[in-house]
């Protein structure tokens, strides 16, 4: 980006690192599709409740949070997340 196109559009700015209080909803919404991982605690009670122990969404599909994997992979979020998949 060109210093005329910054200052026309400083939110545009590139950022070299995330804030350390990014990395863990990142992290998360790369790895299960969610923002906060749900616990085994909350699991047990949707069971409880008669409804699926993972919420319908990318969190309960596994192709789904492959392919939300796929996608990070090809933005620079995955390297500035920090992220390592020997940490799943």
């Amino acid at each position: 980006m060109s210093d005329d196109e910054l200052t026309l559009y400083p939110w545009r700015k590139r950022v070299k690192t995330l804030p350390k209080s990014f990395k863990n909803p990142i992290v998360n919404i790369i790895r299960v599709g969610h923002v906060p991982k749900l616990a085994s605690t909350r699991e047990r009670i949707r069971e409880n409740l008669g409804i699926n122990r993972k919420p319908p969404t990318a969190y309960h599909d596994e192709k789904a949070r492959l392919e939300l994997k796929e996608l990070v992979k090809g933005t620079d979020l995955y390297d500035k997340a920090m992220w390592d998949e020997r940490d799943e």
